[in-house]
């Protein structure tokens, strides 16, 4: 894994997290369930890499709140 936050975790390391995540916040967990969050997780970093990927400078600003 790098240190760049911009850049999505790859499986082996989310595959880790999750497991270990799993492992203290649900011990007794069964597999099948555990199989499911596998399976979310790596769909949002499907999701995520896009936009992890965009390129920004450190004086790019975020966009206003739109308020009606």
């Amino acid at each position: 894994m790098t240190d760049d936050v911009n850049t999505p975790p790859d499986r082996a390391t989310a595959t880790a997290y999750v497991d270990a995540a799993l492992a203290l916040h649900f011990p007794s967990v069964t597999e099948a369930a555990a199989a499911r969050v596998h399976e979310q997780f790596a769909r949002i970093a499907m999701l995520a890499g896009p936009v992890l990927s965009y390129p920004l400078a450190a004086d790019d600003e975020p966009a206003p709140v739109y308020r009606p």
